[in-house]
């Protein structure tokens, strides 16, 4: 028995050790049959910037020809000058490594094309306040505007921040124009009364109906018409030129009349003169030699020389411009621009007396 217990014990154990000795051999099989390990290529993980950097110089260029529309390179030469080198700079460093981020130049570049709009815009505005009276021009809102320009000429010339210039040229952008609008508005109620004024001059002598005015008349009239629409519709500087224009046509046409009207009188009282003469001469003539027989050339006693302009209604052809809603709304808005520029001196006058 105790034997084949041994004999059994020996046997489980060469069983393991076959088995332990298979697997080993079949681990180095495999072990032999593998590939060998690919090395992993590491991918660039840079971000690519060139779609990005596209768009901004593509904003640059349009902020840059607003820029160059405004003028700025007139009223900017150096600082224009300055910011355009910069960005061709830009340019050409993406044309060399595109993939970069040129975000925060071309911003910046983009920002101070937008400040020189504006501060273009601002001076333009500027030399059209100038050509206005001192008193149609409001003094504070004045003050600010020429505050910001003068902020924004010391920027550009100390090289400040693209912030701070569009900040000043938007504060002076907007001062000026307030101003120039509020100039209009107390200029353009004026201006339509002096139209219609010149009008009815005009019309006094005729213009409408003689023939080297008439078509100038209308021209005019229509012209008057078109100032009262942007009247209504507060589009002031519109209305003023209108209104103007309209106003200097009707007084040529009126000085033209007036001019033909008296050569023509003159011309005629030429004529009487020359024809009193004649009688005078004539009637000496006859006393030594008197005619018995019509002469050749010579006109019958009641011939007429001088044919005279003839208007047949002439009231029905004056265009009728202080009428209809239009009409009415302009007269009501140019009466309380006119009213308020009038309180406004009265207030300016009594404070002068106050203070004396």
């Amino acid at each position: 028995m105790k034997v084949n217990r041994i004999a059994i014990a020996f046997g489980i154990l060469a069983a393991f050790t076959f088995a332990s000795c298979k697997s080993t051999d079949v681990e180095a099989a495999d072990d032999k049959n593998e590939q060998p390990a690919v090395e992993e290529t590491k991918e660039d993980d840079s971000e690519d910037f060139s779609e990005a950097n596209k768009a901004l110089i593509e904003k640059a260029e349009a902020a840059r020809l607003r820029a160059v529309e405004a003028k700025a390179p007139t009223y900017y030469a150096d600082f224009f000058k300055a910011t355009d080198g910069s960005f061709s700079g830009v340019k050409d460093k993406f044309a060399a490594e595109p993939k970069n981020d040129y975000s925060a130049e071309l911003n910046e570049i983009i920002v101070r094309f937008d400040s020189m709009q504006k501060a273009s815009l601002a001076q333009a505005l500027k030399t059209k306040a100038a050509t206005m009276a001192e008193s149609d021009l409001d003094a504070s809102i004045l003050k600010v505007g020429e505050e910001a320009l003068s902020n924004y000429d010391s920027l550009c010339a100390s090289s400040g921040s693209g912030k701070e210039l569009l900040a000043q040229a938007e504060i002076a952008l907007k001062a000026y124009d307030s101003l120039v609008n509020k100039g209009f508005t107390a200029m353009v109620g004026r201006e339509r009364k002096a139209a219609i004024a010149a009008k009815k001059d005009a019309e006094s002598v005729k213009c409408q109906v003689a023939k080297r005015t008439k078509d100038s008349y209308v021209k005019a009239t229509e012209v008057f018409k078109k100032a009262e629409s942007a009247y209504t519709y507060r589009n002031n500087e519109a209305a003023y030129n209108g209104y103007k224009s309209a106003k200097e046509s009707y007084i040529t046409m009126f000085e033209t009349v007036k001019k033909d009207r008296a050569d023509a009188e003159a011309a005629l009282e030429k004529a009487k003169q020359a024809k009193l003469e004649a009688e005078k001469f004539a009637a000496e003539t006859d006393e030594t030699n008197p005619l018995t027989e019509k002469v050749a050339g010579i006109e019958d006693e009641n011939a007429v020389l001088l044919e005279q302009d003839s208007f047949a209604n002439p009231e029905d052809s004056v265009i009728d411009v202080e009428s209809g809603e239009l009409a009415e709304t302009a007269a009501k808005i140019a009466d309380e621009a006119i009213a308020a520029e009038n309180s406004a001196d009265n207030a300016d006058g009594g404070s002068a007396v106050d203070a004396k």
